[in-house]
């Protein structure tokens, strides 16, 4: 991936040739967006892939035309900063009548700003004092927005203006995304929605500041308890599963009832959802410690007979009892089970429901902090668990990168990220991987259940994030670079292990 550097007095922001995605809007040490960017969204929410043509730029500017290819619709781009701020705009008409979810502007704001009084313009002219959530919204926390007024942490003031459309701002860590999504046209207007052949579609976003722009020290160290690691049970072959115990292995997790006879001995989490249980003739599990999860993406009446059903029936044989959602936490955080009925609570991530590029996959690990803090709020004195983890879309399919650096390296700094989050047990990862003696994820999987861990430290060093694993039998530590440039040596969007 390419990008063009543009900048003009204490501003700077990179375009990304490939996608016409503007990154790191900066504003001397404060970053204002970590993108901004137009999509072309079909009916199913599929976001249509895009040819980018006419590429010119400046020191301060760049333009571009977008095809996007499936829809009738091309636009011009133009962002540029100057001694009037940032400002980015689109322009296009359709050749064709089309339907679609959304189309136009997004902006991404960083987790920076959470907690942050904010002043939400109206496109009716009245004003509301609100603020960016700190623990994570279930719905929107802004709507009806024609532009917003905060302070940055260091006290810059920060002025954004809309225009063009009505826009709203959703919490997308109930995606386990890292940021705030500043988006075009209302959701609660129905999906889809028609833009006819020749109507034009104009939108704009400008950024103004005011205040000293600030240069910020390395964040601080963090230390956390290591969660306990499950991993996916993909096979039943004895050789593999007595190879996984002498790596380390001690969890694993099914949602096949009939593969329990094969761990005897080990424990497990068994995943099913909440209409299969009451077909299922309990049996019992296959060693202490191990979990029954009720998967269900909705709190409901039936839920509730099914939660009586397994504590008759299941929970007397030494199951613990865990809930979570097939998904995301947003179905979580949406439809919340009540405090003292499960020893577990779960939520599923993924950090490729929004976005699929290597800069935002690997900035999406930091999600889980926040998302944890809000389990605790609402689960009482329940244990968290984040289940499944995966890196590949569930919507998407599989990804020829799911066993690559870039899957290695999310997966440790998600880890650090799940342990600040409170969280005792993560479900990821598959057996295959770790007895695949080429597989990164394996790799890193096999390195740190050498050391048993129990402590998670993180740092950053010249714009690497370093991690370490200690434990019982010593530590491992890792250098990862998040960034598209090469930093320490790390390629970018990789990691190396520290000798």
């Amino acid at each position: 991936m390419r990008y063009i550097r543009c900048t003009y007095d204490a501003w700077s922001f990179l375009v990304e040739e490939e996608t016409g995605f503007v990154r790191e809007v900066c504003y001397g040490g404060e970053r204002l967006a970590s993108a901004i960017y137009s999509a072309v969204r079909g009916i199913d929410w599929s976001t249509y892939p895009v040819i980018i043509s006419d590429l010119r730029w400046g020191n301060s500017w760049c333009s571009w035309w977008t095809q996007a290819q499936g829809a009738p619709f091309t636009w011009k781009t133009e962002v540029e900063a100057s001694a009037d701020g940032f400002h980015m705009s689109i322009d296009g008409t359709p050749t064709e009548t089309f339907h679609t979810c959304r189309t136009g502007l997004c902006i991404l704001h960083p987790l920076s700003v959470c907690g942050q009084a904010v002043t939400v313009r109206h496109v009716d002219g009245s004003e509301e004092p609100s603020a960016f959530p700190t623990l994570v919204a279930p719905h929107q926390p802004f709507l009806e927005m024609a532009g917003m007024q905060y302070r940055t942490p260091s006290g810059v003031q920060v002025d954004i203006t809309l225009e063009g459309e009505v826009f709203e701002t959703e919490d997308q860590r109930n995606w386990s995304d890292a940021s705030f999504k500043t988006y075009c046209h209302r959701l609660g207007e129905g999906k889809p929605y028609t833009i006819e052949a020749g109507q034009r579609v104009w939108q704009q976003v400008r950024i103004r500041c005011a205040g000293k722009p600030q240069v910020f020290a390395s964040p601080r160290e963090r230390e956390a308890p290591m969660p306990a690691l499950s991993v996916w049970l993909d096979t039943l072959d004895a050789d593999a599963l007595r190879i996984l115990q002498e790596a380390g292995f001690t969890r694993v997790a099914t949602d096949a009832v009939e593969s329990l006879g094969k761990v005897a001995g080990m424990v497990v989490d068994l995943r099913l959802r909440t209409g299969d249980i009451v077909r299922l003739q309990p049996v019992n599990p296959p060693a202490n410690g191990s979990t029954l999860w009720l998967v269900s993406d909705r709190w409901t009446p039936e839920a509730e007979e099914v939660v009586r059903h397994v504590r008759e029936q299941w929970q007397p044989l030494g199951w613990e009892l865990g809930y979570g959602p097939s998904a995301n936490f947003a179905e979580l955080n949406r439809s919340r089970p009540p405090q003292g009925v499960f020893d577990w609570l779960s939520t599923a991530a993924s950090p490729q429901v929004h976005t699929f590029d290597a800069w935002s996959i690997l900035q999406n690990a930091d999600s889980f902090a926040s998302i944890g803090a809000t389990m605790q709020s609402f689960g009482g004195d329940v244990r968290l668990c984040v289940a499944p983890l995966r890196f590949e879309s569930r919507f998407s399919g599989e990804d020829p990168r799911a066993d690559s650096p870039l899957a290695a390296a999310y997966l440790i700094l998600a880890l650090a990220s799940i342990a600040e989050g409170g969280f005792g047990r993560v479900v990821t990862g598959r057996t295959s991987q770790v007895l695949h003696n080429g597989s990164p994820v394996g790799t890193v999987f096999q390195d740190i259940l050498s050391v048993a861990p129990h402590t998670v430290r993180r740092s950053e060093r010249n714009g690497v994030q370093v991690v370490q694993f200690s434990g019982a039998r010593g530590s491992v530590t890792y250098a990862v670079n998040p960034s598209p440039q090469e930093q320490e040596g790390v390629p970018p969007f990789s990691f190396r292990k520290e000798e």
